[in-house]
């Protein structure tokens, strides 16, 4: 099934809207103006909610429903190719209840399941995904 259609609408100089089918919007623009998402970040977080989604039922099951889950996204950046050169996903989770046997089993079980399941990762990386651009009028 395909994802449904986004539309992005220039709202001012340097500043659009992005709004989904169910209605959801979200601001981006320049990392240097605003309150806005960049478009890198918007890019970063897709990756780690993406994670986060794909490994919730396998945090869940383990760790309890009402487990917190934060993730910290960071990104390398190279300037010359101008494009990320590396993302890193790290999930905050209590594992204080967990053995080290227990704990590596979780990390192996949360690393397979965002391996199958996250599309958004499984995009960007290689082969990457081919984007077309087609200026046209109305």
């Amino acid at each position: 099934m395909n994802p449904s259609p986004v539309v992005v609408r220039r709202d001012a100089q340097g500043s659009f809207t992005a709004v989904n089918a169910r209605g959801a919007e979200v601001s981006i623009g320049r990392a240097s103006e605003g309150q806005a998402f960049s478009p890198v970040e918007l890019l970063m977080a897709a990756i780690g909610a993406c994670a986060g989604l794909s490994a919730e039922r396998v945090i869940a099951r383990r760790l309890g429903e009402d487990a917190p889950v934060t993730l910290h996204v960071t990104a390398d950046k190279d300037d010359e190719a101008n494009r990320l050169s590396r993302v890193r996903v790290s999930l905050d989770l209590d594992l204080s209840d967990l053995d080290e046997t227990e704990r590596e089993t979780l990390a192996e079980t949360v690393a397979r399941a965002v391996e199958r399941a996250c599309t958004v990762s499984r995009t960007v990386e290689p082969p990457g995904v081919a984007v077309d651009l087609t200026p046209a009028g109305e």
